[in-house]
């Protein structure tokens, strides 16, 4: 009797300690049913526990994921474990990013049985993240910042002397003559085409600041690396590098941030033109071809640079926060961890290839999109 009492007060505890656990847990059978819940789902997702225990599965994740929570459901019930990120909808509707871990329990014969699950809230995770690309953005900014001076100056240069080409063309004759206006028209067109340049990085480089509200479009890859080039030409043109993309416009696309997705190529193309300085050859070649990984249609991204390679005992760290190679000053070392983390939340990855004294090849893999004017 005693033993049995020890083993009740025993369940007892285990029961308390699950509903006053810091993370949701559930668990869920054959069929999506959920079977088990804590009390932190009641507090995480605003339903009564006797509600979600009449529940399935489907009903407490965002319709956006539904495809791909059955896809990780069946290959769950295979592999016997799988950790994700994936998107909860509470009762009122507020969307909930949760890390899971989850666990399959099979019977003796080896039928599966149910999933046990743990799901973090990783709302101030994401949030933090927000801040640290958009951080990541400014810091790109501030290193672009000497380049695009020069970008500006030299507009602003033809500007001048153009008005005062129209000024000394007019001042010539009263009234002007014929080719003196004429010429003065000209000198007009120059300072309307300067201007416009001067607008075009000006747009650019606000869009570029901005990212903080994430807006997720069909993104036209080869777009997105024509304004990441046009941001990065002053650094370029300094180290005296030459560009040979063969990307076609209208032919890749991905579903995204535009913004996001630009702040990762300004990353990759910024840290090849860092690489290639004051080295003989220069070149910076950018390609997509078609890819397929873990059974996924992706475009593969290739930013391929002409520089030093990256040494072996540093190709595990050049992604971690804040490691940086960059003389002091020159880097935060935020760019490749940042740039990792929004390629990963569009479902992507990135990979390097490199080899001492040849050079190094970010590629970059982003889930195909039909061209959507098709």
């Amino acid at each position: 009797m005693r033993i049995d009492d020890v083993e009740i007060r025993e369940a007892d505890i285990f029961e308390i300690l699950l509903d006053n656990f810091p993370d949701m847990i559930h668990s869920i059978d054959e069929k999506g049913r959920i079977i088990y819940t804590n009390r932190t789902a009641e507090r995480l997702l605003g339903y009564a526990r006797d509600e979600l225990l009449t529940m399935n599965i489907r009903q407490i994740y965002a319709p956006e994921i539904l495809k791909a929570l059955e896809k990780g459901f069946t290959d769950l019930k295979k592999r016997g474990d799988k950790t994700v990120e994936s998107l909860l909808q509470a009762k009122d509707g507020t969307k909930i990013p949760v890390e899971i871990r989850s666990f399959s329990i099979y019977d003796d014969s080896g039928h599966f049985l149910r999933t046990f699950s743990i799901l973090r809230d990783i709302r101030p995770i994401k949030e933090l993240q927000q801040s640290l690309i958009h951080a990541g953005r400014l810091a790109a900014i501030g290193e672009l910042a000497s380049g695009v001076a020069h970008d500006i100056n030299n507009p602003l240069t033809v500007i001048l002397l153009s008005n005062e080409m129209v000024i000394r063309d007019l001042g010539k004759a009263s009234p002007p003559e014929a080719t003196h206006i004429e010429r003065a028209i000209g000198h007009s067109h120059d300072v309307q085409r300067a201007s416009k340049s001067i607008q075009k990085l000006a747009d650019h480089l606000r869009n570029f600041s901005r990212g903080m509200v994430e807006k997720t479009e069909p993104v036209d890859l080869a777009a997105s690396l024509s304004d990441a080039l046009f941001i990065t030409n002053s650094k370029i043109t300094k180290i005296g590098g030459s560009v040979f993309n063969t990307v076609e416009p209208g032919m890749f696309f991905t579903n995204g941030c535009p913004n996001h997705i630009e702040q990762v190529l300004v990353n990759l193309i910024g840290n090849a033109c860092d690489a290639m300085d004051g080295l003989p050859t220069r070149e910076l070649h950018i390609g997509i071809v078609p890819a397929n990984r873990n059974g996924t249609d992706m475009w593969q991204c290739d930013i391929r640079d002409t520089g030093p390679g990256i040494p072996p005992e540093i190709r595990e760290e050049i992604f971690q926060s804040f490691f940086t190679t960059k003389e002091k000053g020159k880097g935060t070392g935020l760019g490749l961890s940042i740039s990792r983390a929004i390629v990963r939340d569009h479902k992507g990855d990135i990979e390097l290839v490199t080899e001492l004294g040849k050079g190094s090849t970010f590629s970059v893999f982003l889930p195909r999109l039909a061209n959507p004017a098709a």
